[in-house]
């Protein structure tokens, strides 16, 4: 779990008076990353709520560190951000912070806590256990979000995607503890699965690191062919999708599919619109494409 760690510091008045022992606070992550920026929140909240404009301030800098947004790549211009919510919850924190608006301000918590969270309906470790027991096959979506899994039960995953590899088009894996090693581990699995369209892969330990074995993975054009979704948002360092990973998932785009824009495909998940083949018909609820 992500953990405040609160350490003694020693600061000195300009004027040279008498010297004043206060606090200042540094951030470890010892466990999962989405539970330690949830701890800054929480934070932040209790600071701005009790007055203290300018240590609140301070928090929110190192939010900003925390989810990876000062990061050059994201300055630039023609960076792509993986999570676009959690830079516009930090601009909106900040704005309240100096308006001094309590209950605003207390509210976009609540709500970049949730953002940030894994969703109330989370299959557990058990729903994973139940389906090692039951030998399920031609499954065609699984969601193990918060399933606790770690890089040890990997070789279980394995078996699971092993026997629906032909059927399988949604993989859901967020909120787990899989990290660089694990996915590596995965991938040989993942690029045999012909069928899949969308993995998930919120709010683990990755780093922007593994992004180049994904990559590598997805310039075969044999592997994973019809990947066309892939979710990185809310894990240790990631706050980009690297161009070259927009590319390749444009490119695995079906012909008859209308195409997002890279920076739509890189802030958030694209779900794909059929073209009609009556040009007359209008269907009013595709007026655009949809991010989830």
């Amino acid at each position: 779990m992500g953990n405040k760690k609160s350490t003694l510091g020693l600061w000195v008045q300009e004027n040279g008076g008498t010297n004043h022992r206060g606090r200042h606070e540094t951030w470890e992550i010892t466990g999962d990353p989405w539970r330690l920026r949830v701890s800054v929140i929480r934070r932040f909240c209790s600071l701005a709520l009790r007055g203290h404009s300018e240590r609140a301030l301070d928090i929110l800098t190192d939010l900003r560190k925390i989810c990876a947004l000062e990061d050059p790549e994201v300055q630039d211009a023609n960076s792509f951000l993986v999570d676009q919510k959690t830079a516009g919850f930090i601009t909106r924190l900040n704005l309240l912070l100096k308006q001094q608006d309590p209950e605003s301000l207390q509210m976009e918590c609540t709500n970049f806590i949730r953002h940030l969270s894994p969703p109330a309906s989370v299959c557990g470790k058990k729903r994973f256990d139940f389906m090692l027991a039951a030998d399920f096959r031609g499954l065609e979506a699984l969601s193990l979000c918060g399933a606790m899994l770690n890089d040890k039960k990997l070789l279980k995953l394995s078996k699971v995607l092993d026997a629906n590899m032909d059927t399988m088009t949604h993989l859901d894996l967020s909120y787990n503890r899989l990290t660089d090693r694990g996915l590596q581990r995965l991938l040989p699995t993942l690029q045999k699965m012909q069928a899949l369209q969308s993995l998930d892969l919120v709010g683990n330990y990755l780093r922007k690191e593994t992004i180049d074995g994904l990559v590598h993975v997805m310039s075969d054009p044999s592997a994973c062919p019809c990947l066309t979704q892939i979710s990185l948002g809310n894990n240790y360092n990631i706050a980009v999708m690297p161009g070259g990973l927009c590319e390749l998932l444009l490119a695995r785009w079906p012909p008859h599919a209308r195409q997002p824009a890279r920076r739509e495909l890189a802030t958030g998940q694209v779900t794909i619109v059929e073209t009609v083949d009556d040009e007359d018909y209008e269907d009013p609820d595709i007026v655009a494409l949809q991010l989830v």
